[in-house]
């Protein structure tokens, strides 16, 4: 490979080229010569070959909601339907021209099935990344005229383990970077020609770009002050000019986002609104981050920083950051003068990109939550900025060895790449490089959140139960958004249809089923259990298991298992139950086991309730502490097996001093079938029970509707001496309204009101047909409290209670 030539540009003169120097060069960058587009289009051609022959290993994560989105937009264009009526509320603030886009495809080829819908969708998302990897690689070839950094800017763009993950299943990211990057291309294009007609095609494509996600006015935001500053450095003659490119690339920008966005045509103010709930939307997310449970608005200011760092290739991340070192070193003499030199104004362009993308996160506490893959765009950028650091580096070594040195080096760092995620595949959306643990066992699991994209593993599992299964049908449910919108279901919607007639999803808390996937990857701070079940298939990924599939019934698996589990059962029932109920509780160290026999379908209906009171609260996870116990509720298909007419469930317990266990089973309305208490012997250093004291109610209540409301200090309880099902089975709202607003948190101050909404197994116990719930108040003056429950948007009841003057 070739060195770069010493004398290839980057910065351009600090000096403004007259204007026929620069349109001579300007017509130089327009070609590409027949070797460079060669090259680029052979490799472009490998990674469609390649994405073709993997496509179809791939699952399906989400989309369904995205989807949802683009077919009410395709009615409402096309006069299907009177309005745009958006799946939810919170789809208004997603573009809408990325999915219209998908949905006319699926028209257009007749496709009905869902496999053709899903492998559609995820054909298009991945040719709209490698498209945004050709334009990186061209603009490249404008920036250094060199045919290897054009190659190798395709390659370092494309072979970014997570983002080619992503480029299958995400809809709304990938094509919002692949139109950044078009968008930098365009940008430079622009400001290189300085004509009307570059400018329109930049706002076209800007238009396009907001029109995708709102984070597309920072380059809108960079064009405007750009053309101010040549308009206020401007002699008179070129003032003219540049107000019509200004003008040209404004209304081009305006059109297009108009004519992109159905929500804005009868509301053009929309756009504001979407900006304006950015930093706050969602605002109920936890994330496990660097081993705790965080909520926004506590998420750190380095979390962002950090997900990127950890996450991106080494490569990319230490050439990136050379580059931008690079960059600084060589304007710093003169930064009035690099700034005011057109060409280098662009790589100051792309080095604020990131810089003030994170800075604007970390000032508005925006809720960032999952990783980074709402900020992905941001790799375009660092893209070219590790392409800068690479040219840098070859220019800046006085030996030819060296460069070459550097260029080996450079090839070795993408070739490790390529390796990782060959290993990986095709689960690629897990990558972490080196700079986090990746030996320790469950590690990773226990530090970082890994359960977004989980999904897409569900179709391995599904699979690999085709495969071993001996039924003709089996049925399967699922602990991970289970149901008829559940992983489960929507990859089962990817496979053939004959494979799809195999399975039936089953409702695992209210069926018996034959399977049962689990997964080990969300909300635990400490190691979630292993399955109890035989586990029938298992993945792990860095030595973190990612999920696993289980079968109750032992008459699937080995009889040596079988046999090992009778062995449980004769051992476990040899001693003296704990307590007994419906079921018989047998408490063995740190493990609590039901046992039933016999036992049939009914008994296992429902959800088995676990609660565990600890000692000191100060164990329990913050989240838990206001309830004062830890919750570990579970359908028995989760838990459980049946052997020979009997049924055995074993739970773990935590390591931590415990005072008292409840046990039960409950319907999923929230109906108690049966409820055991076991108080463990610790004399006198035993802890109250502040939901045992708080039974005998504060006096009288201060409120009466479906629930009295007792108002006690920091606390409000609600109380129903006679509870229903429906009681408890929809969502509480409490809306506390202070007496100074400035005490609000800064995202509720618009709002004028804190919302501390809860479900009632969240902060509530329910015995002897009474339902009691407690939630602890913020520690600001309260004028007004309004309370009550809302099943969608429809309010069930609503109590306003004045409480301050």
């Amino acid at each position: 490979m070739a060195p770069l030539p010493r004398s290839a540009p980057v910065l351009h003169s600090m000096v403004k080229p007259d204007r026929r120097q620069a349109k001579i060069e300007a017509m130089r960058f327009q070609g590409i010569d027949f070797l460079t587009a060669r090259t680029l289009f052979l490799a472009l051609a490998v990674f469609i070959f390649v994405g073709l022959a993997t496509l179809d290993d791939y699952g399906v994560t989400g989309g369904l909601m995205q989807r949802q989105l683009g077919l009410a937009a395709v009615n409402y264009v096309l006069g299907d339907s009177d309005a745009l009526v958006l799946p939810e509320a919170v789809m208004q603030h997603y573009g809408v021209a990325f999915e219209v886009s998908l949905v006319l495809a699926e028209r257009f080829l007749n496709l009905a099935d869902s496999r053709e819908i899903f492998l559609s969708r995820h054909l298009l998302t991945h040719l709209s990344f490698l498209v945004g990897g050709l334009f990186c690689a061209l603009l490249a070839q404008r920036l250094f005229r060199n045919r290897w950094l054009a190659l190798f800017a395709l390659l370092l763009f494309l072979l970014h383990p997570r983002l080619y993950a992503h480029s299958i299943f995400d809809t709304k990211n990938i094509p919002f970077l692949s139109m950044f990057m078009i968008a930098l291309y365009l940008f430079h294009r622009a400001f290189r020609r300085e004509t009307v007609g570059a400018f329109a095609l930049l706002g076209t494509g800007l238009g396009l770009l907001v029109s995708l996600r709102i984070m597309g006015l920072l380059l809108v935001a960079a064009v405007l002050a750009l053309r101010l500053c040549d308009l206020c450095l401007a002699g008179a003659g070129e003032r003219r000019r540049i107000l019509a490119t200004g003008v040209a690339f404004g209304l081009a920008c305006v059109l297009t986002l108009y004519a992109v966005s159905p929500a804005l045509w009868n509301n053009p103010l929309g756009i504001v609104q979407a900006f304006a709930i950015l930093p706050h939307h969602p605002s109920h997310v936890d994330t496990l981050f660097q081993g705790e449970l965080v909520r926004w608005p506590q998420i750190p200011a380095h979390y962002l920083p950090t997900w990127m760092a950890i996450t991106t290739p080494p490569i990319a991340l230490l050439l990136s950051l050379v580059g931008m070192a690079a960059l600084l070193r060589r304007a710093w003499p003169r930064p009035g003068e690099a700034f005011r030199n057109a060409p280098s104004r662009f790589w100051f362009v792309l080095l604020a990109c990131p810089a003030l993308s994170v800075l604007a996160v970390i000032a508005v506490n925006a809720n960032i939550f999952g990783g980074w893959h709402h900020m992905y765009f941001l790799y375009a950028p660092l893209c070219l900025l590790a392409l800068f650091g690479l040219h840098w580096l070859a220019q800046a070594l006085p030996r030819p060895a060296l460069r070459k040195g550097v260029w080996t080096l450079a090839a070795a760092g993408l070739a490790a790449t390529v390796v990782e995620m060959i290993l990986l595949h095709p689960h690629q959306q897990f990558y972490f490089n080196f700079l986090v643990d990746r030996s320790t066992p469950e590690q990773l699991r226990t530090q970082y959140h890994l359960g977004k994209t989980l999904g897409g593993m569900y179709r391995e599992g599904l699979e690999q139960l085709l495969r071993v299964s001996p039924s003709s049908t089996f049925s399967l449910s699922s602990g991970w958004a289970g149901g008829p919108n559940g992983h489960a279901t929507k990859n089962r919607s990817i496979l053939p249809l004959a494979e799809r007639t195999r399975i039936r999803i089953a409702d695992g808390a209210k069926e018996r089923s034959d399977y049962y996937i689990g997964s080990g990857t969300w909300a635990q701070v400490k190691k979630p259990e292993p399955p109890f079940a035989p586990v029938v298939y298992a993945r792990k990924i860095y030595n973190n298991s990612m999920f696993w599939v289980t079968a109750r019934d032992l008459s699937l698996v080995d009889a040596g298992i079988a046999d090992a589990y009778r062995d449980l059962y004769r051992t476990t029932t040899s001693g003296t139950p704990a307590a007994s109920s419906e079921f018989d509780l047998y408490l063995d160290g740190n493990r609590l086991t039901w046992v039933k026999a016999p036992c049939g379908p009914e008994d296992v209906r429902g959800t088995f309730l676990l609660r565990v009171f600890p000692v000191d609260l100060g164990d329990l996870p913050w989240w838990r502490r206001q309830a004062g116990f830890d919750r570990r509720d579970g359908p028995f298909v989760e838990h459980g097996i049946e052997l020979d007419g009997k049924c055995l469930m074993q739970r773990r317990l935590p390591a931590w001093p415990i005072r008292a266990i409840e046990a039960g089973q409950f319907a999923d309305q929230g109906a108690v079938f049966w409820l055991e208490r076991i108080d463990l012997p610790l004399g006198k250093a035993a802890a109250i029970d502040p939901h045992q004291a708080v039974w005998a109610l504060p006096g009288a209540p201060v409120a009466r509707g479906r629930f009295d409301l007792h108002l006690d200090g920091p606390s409000l309880t609600y109380f129903k001496e006679t509870c229903r099902p429906e009681d408890t089975a929809v969502r509480f709202f409490l809306h506390l309204i202070p007496s100074n607003p400035s005490e609000l948190p800064a995202h509720r101050r618009a709002n004028g009101f804190d919302n501390l909404d809860f479900d009632f197994w969240e902060n509530g116990l329910y015995r002897e047909g009474q339902c009691l719930a407690t939630v602890a108040l913020p520690d600001y003056d309260i004028l007004r409290i309004r309370t009550g429950q809302f099943h969608g948007e429809r309010q069930l009841w609503r109590l306003d209670i004045p409480v301050g003057d």
